[in-house]
Order: C-alpha cells, then structure tokens, then sequence
C-alpha cells in the first residue's frame, strides 16, 4: 500500500491516529525523563514499546495497533514485578482490535509470562496469580464492554470503487477494475479494517453510509 493511502487512513481514523501521535509523544517523554529523572525503570524497553506500536499502527491501521500492544505485552513481562498487571490489559485491549487472536493471543501471553517468572524464579504461585488475573480481566471486559466497530467504515479510494460496482447490482467476478486476486485481498483487507465478518455486512454497511 502506497504511503498516501496509509495517510489517507490513518487520517480518516481520528482516534487511532491520535494514538499513534500519544505513542510518538511518550517516546520522546521517556526520553527526556531518563536524562532529567532518578528513577530507573527501563525506559529504553519502554521507549522502544511505543516506537514498535506507533510503526504497527501505521503499517497495518487496526490490526497494527493489536501486534503492537501484544509485542509490548510480551516484552514488559520480563522487567515488571509480577503484582504489575498493566501487561494484561494491553493484551486484551491488542484481542478487541483484533477479535480473530482471540483464541491464540492469551496462550502467547501466557507462555511469555511463565517463561519470564521461571528466569525470575518466582515459583508457580506468582504464575497462577497472574493466570487468574488474566482470566477475571478478560470476563469484566466482556462483561462490561462489546466490540466497538467503526461508527463510518474507513476505506481507501480503490475499496470505495470496488464496492461502488457491488453496490450497483455487480458480481465480484464482473467488476474489471483490478485482477481479481487484487479485488479479492482489497475485500479482504476493508473488512478487516472495519470488522465486518463478510463482504455481504461491509457492502450493507457501505451502503447505509452512501
């Protein structure tokens, strides 16, 4: 994907780009914070954290910002105490952007988390501690929030003309604006951005928009 269409949607996604810009702005904060502050807490791991989302987030929209968080996740599990549960939310908050991790995401955290408190030798107890953390947090969230899906779908210029011709009484074979490899994987990566199970839902909801 071109630059300006990774602009293009970054832009038309107002609170994922200002995620982007707050991660960008405490890269330089802890920056700073190392040189003035007398507290060591790792802000290199940290600094390098928001750096790793803000480049996911702009490569790959939603889904960047999930592989970011969970990446994170993984990493700060080594340096945090193990009473530091910050780490959990960021990999729930990396399964609502991203629903299709959420059956492999929490054992790739867990293994991590396991992995990191044997280096530690912490003993089984802190693990299952964190464990049952793991599993409250997730059903509060569940239980409290539902999915938030996109208020207005967010699609490139190519997307919008693909579902123009669908809209139209068009069959997906029938439309001669791209091969249909291409066709297939734009299909396929709007209704990713946006959460929609099936073209059929992201065409409905591209149509109620219209």
């Amino acid at each position: 994907m071109k630059l300006r269409q990774r602009i293009e949607l970054l832009k038309n996604d107002k609170k994922l780009a200002l995620m982007f810009l707050l991660h960008l702005l405490l890269i330089g904060l802890h920056v700073y914070e190392n040189y003035v502050g007398q507290i060591e807490y790792h802000w290199h791991l940290r600094a390098g954290g928001c750096a790793v989302i803000s480049l996911c987030i702009f490569l790959f929209g939603r889904k960047g910002l999930s592989y970011g968080l969970m990446i994170f996740a993984c990493a700060l599990v080594y340096i945090n105490n193990f009473y530091n549960y910050a780490t959990i939310f960021f990999m729930l908050i990396a399964i609502g952007a991203n629903p299709k991790i959420r059956k492999t995401a929490p054992w790739f955290y867990l293994v991590n988390v396991f992995i990191a408190y044997s280096q530690k030798r912490l003993g089984i107890t802190p693990f299952l501690i964190h464990v049952i953390y793991c599993v409250m947090f997730h059903i509060k969230m569940d239980y409290v929030f539902e999915t938030h899906r996109p208020e207005r779908l967010n699609l490139t210029e190519d997307e919008k003309k693909i579902l123009a011709e669908l809209a139209s009484g068009k069959l997906q074979k029938e439309i001669d604006l791209f091969s249909q490899p291409t066709i297939t994987q734009k299909l396929k990566n709007a209704r990713e951005r946006n959460l929609c199970e099936t073209t059929a839902d992201l065409l409905a909801k591209y149509m109620k928009d219209a």
